[in-house]
């Protein structure tokens, strides 16, 4: 045995210590811990989180190894096999362990020792659980696994020889319910309503599949980019976290419709079910099929049907075929890429689909959801009586339903505002359909407006799980964790995202800056995204940072195309570049045409303006040299009771920077301080957001905030 453990034979464990088995053991106890080494099980005395395998072996060698300085190439050799790994792999597994083990204290447990590698300490499990750690006699343990093989003979036997008959009950990859993809049935003919069946069957499988409590199912836009690749199930399994998946083809032949679907163990290729159904085609038997193929899913991933579950399999949402077509017409519309929300088709589709149907639940939801929130900003009345009588029609037709809580969610969230309400039914809803990750998003967007941002990031993370490979997704979890000031998970997310976007690279370089900071290197990654991803205001931070201010402007638009939008970020853009310009000519030119902008976009508005409208008349305040008013239009922003935590979070670090092109020392810094209290986008590392302070970096008590929030910050030139 290596001599870094204690020998069992003194009856002595290591603080890891917990099973003996042949004078080794997989089983450590450390703290409040128990760790099965085995399963990757990690257990706190409330509740169970399973490690990813690699990151189990690591927290094992840590265990095994306490008290050492670790390199990096001895975690490559034992834990990575020696595989060609990046920094990176090594850092996320580190920076997983130290959010489960220490969230609030990174080093309590694995401290970095820089330019080394690692050092663990992990405190002794209590004595009472030691005092039991004795390791069986060898003659006890052989007797054990003499009787346990004994017993599994029986077992076999008496159960039979069908691998699925024997097959233990799964459980996901990811930890949780057994995780089930589907991937795009497709057309096995060539006539159109194949195809469209084929998108139905698979839509209309996706959303009863959301409602087995036994299970969890990935989101079709994760699979939907699937469609057209090749199938190789086991790299599809490990991207999307399936442990299985099913795949089916849909043909149409005069008045039948044929069906076939097979599912498919991910971590092994193995067929577990496959069957052919040809039926009439009716909407009743095309619900009838997804029916039995879900039960069939079930028994393959041995989970358990509640009396719920089977209620809802038997279910059939509409036997009006017309109002069938209509439903999954809306549907297309609304998941095409190019689609909106906001088309007047999709809702026309959903009208029609209900008039057809009257007790369409599914359809009244949607439609009652659509409704709801075209009146969010209050300027379409006429939605809300609308939204009022479709929701009227749900409660008549479903009550109870899953279909009637997400349509009340929704109405309350988007119509009433009542963000406490509308969590509680839209939690309701997720209790009936789990996998439900529209509900999901929908949950996470008001616990941001309630200002509950772990709950958010929460969700953020139980979303991404559903729906692994949405680009929307992953970058909502990267800015929830930003504006939440966790930067080691956020750039480790970023750096080990499922999908590249642009907000995944920029986070990525934004890490990379605040290890080394490295101006040309953040400037470089930039520009590189920009070539990749087509945006409109592409490394407009970079050339601020850069005080590159022409070309800043530039990058938000050339003035005659879109110089001067009426709403969105690049308002504020523009006018704190224009600010840092300070051109007479462009004054002249562009401020009274932002005066005018700001006067006839609130002109017609019978109500106030807007509260984020006093950030812009802040900085306009501020442009024209008024300081005084752009400090008190700020602080009036600030003060605002209560708190739309949804437009603190987004602008608060235009209001800090409008406070410093104000020289507004003592304002701004104390708008930095507590913006790193509360959730914002307000990081310590500031170096390149400095130009919106160069006013006042000369300030002690600007010098003396850089020192407390970054003692890497260097002192103003």
């Amino acid at each position: 045995m290596d001599d870094k453990e204690s020998s069992t034979d003194q009856g002595v464990v290591s603080p890891g210590m917990l099973v003996g088995q042949a004078g080794q053991t997989r089983k450590h106890g450390f703290g409040r811990w128990t760790f099965d080494a085995d399963t990757g099980d990690l257990y706190d005395g409330e509740g169970t989180t399973r490690l990813e395998p690699r990151v189990a072996r690591l927290l094992e060698h840590f265990l095994a190894h306490q008290h050492e300085v670790i390199s990096r190439d001895e975690l490559i050799v034992a834990v990575w096999e020696n595989r060609v790994v990046s920094d990176d792999a090594i850092n996320r597994g580190v920076s997983i362990l130290r959010q489960v083990l220490s969230p609030d204290d990174k080093n309590a447990y694995i401290e970095t020792v820089v330019r080394r590698g690692y050092i663990a300490h992990f405190p002794p499990a209590p004595v009472s659980e030691r005092g039991a750690a004795r390791t069986v006699p060898r003659r006890s343990y052989l007797l054990l696994v003499a009787l346990a093989c004994v017993a599994a003979l029986i077992l076999y036997t008496a159960l039979g020889d069908s691998p699925k008959e024997t097959r233990q009950a799964r459980e996901s990859r990811l930890g949780g319910p057994p995780m089930v993809a589907v991937l795009p049935f497709s057309a096995a003919s060539e006539p159109v309503d194949s195809q469209f069946f084929a998108n139905g069957v698979y839509e209309d499988l996706l959303t009863q599949l959301t409602k087995l409590q036994s299970l969890r199912v990935i989101s079709g836009t994760s699979m939907k980019q699937y469609r057209s690749v090749s199938r190789n199930m086991r790299r599809i399994g490990d991207e999307t976290g399936a442990d299985a998946i099913l795949e089916g083809s849909v043909q149409i032949v005069a008045d039948r419709i044929h069906i076939n679907a097979q599912l498919i163990d991910t971590r092994t290729d193995e067929h577990l079910w496959a069957e052919r159904y040809d039926r009439r085609l009716t909407a009743a038997n095309l619900f009838d099929v997804q029916g039995e193929i879900a039960r069939a899913i079930a028994v393959e991933m041995n989970a358990t049907l509640t009396t719920e579950d089977r209620r809802q399999l038997t279910l059939i949402p509409t036997r009006n075929m017309a109002a069938y077509r209509a439903y999954h017409r809306a549907m297309q519309l609304r998941d095409d890429p190019r689609g909106s929300v906001t088309d007047p088709e999709y809702r026309e589709a959903l009208e029609e689909a209900v008039r057809l149907d009257p007790a369409f639940s599914r359809a009244w939801a949607e439609l009652v959801t659509n409704l709801s929130f075209l009146n969010f900003s209050g300027d379409r009345p006429d939605m809300t009586l609308r939204a009022e009588q479709a929701l009227e029609h749900l409660q008549a037709v479903a009550p109870g339903s899953a279909d009637l809580l997400i349509g009340q969610a929704a109405y309350v969230y988007y119509e009433l505002k009542d963000y406490n309400r509308a969590h509680d039914l839209v939690s309701k809803a997720l209790a009936m359909a789990p996998s439900d990750v529209n509900a999901v998003q929908l949950r996470s967007w008001i616990e941001r407006r309630q200002g509950d941002f772990n709950a958010f990031v929460k969700s953020k993370y139980e979303a991404r799980q559903l729906d692994p490979r949405n680009p929307i997704l992953n970058n909502e979890l990267l800015n929830g964790l930003l504006f939440a000031h966790s930067y080691d998970i956020a750039f480790s997310e970023a750096k080990n995202a499922a999908v590249e976007t642009f907000t995944t690279g920029y986070t990525g370089a934004l890490g990379n800056f605040r290890e080394q900071r490295d101006f040309k290197q953040l400037q470089g990654s930039t520009k590189k995204l920009c070539e990749t991803f087509e945006r409109p205001d592409c490394g407009w931070e970079v050339y601020i940072a850069n005080r590159d201010y022409p070309g800043a402007m530039q990058s938000l638009g050339q003035p005659g195309e879109s110089a001067y939008p009426t709403s969105g970020d690049n308002d504020y853009r523009r006018l704190l570049t224009f600010w840092m310009m300070q051109e007479p000519a462009l004054e002249q030119q562009g401020l009274p045409l932002w005066l005018s902008t700001l006067e006839e976009r609130y002109a017609a508005v019978d109500t106030p303006p807007p509260f984020h409208s006093h950030i812009g008349r802040a900085m306009l305040a501020g442009l024209q040299g008024k300081a005084d008013e752009s400090l008190q239009l700020i602080e009036l922003w600030l003060g605002q009771k209560p708190v739309d935590w949804a437009e603190r979070i987004s602008l608060r670090h235009y209001a800090c920077r409008t406070l410093g092109m104000s020289a507004a020392t003592e304002a701004a810094v104390r708008c930095i301080r507590d913006g790193l209290k509360e959730a914002s986008y307000i990081v310590p590392f500031l170096e390149p957001y400095f130009p919106y302070y160069d006013s006042i970096r000369a300030e002690p008590e600007f010098i003396e905030m850089l020192a407390e929030i970054d003692g890497a910050a260097p002192s103003p030139e």
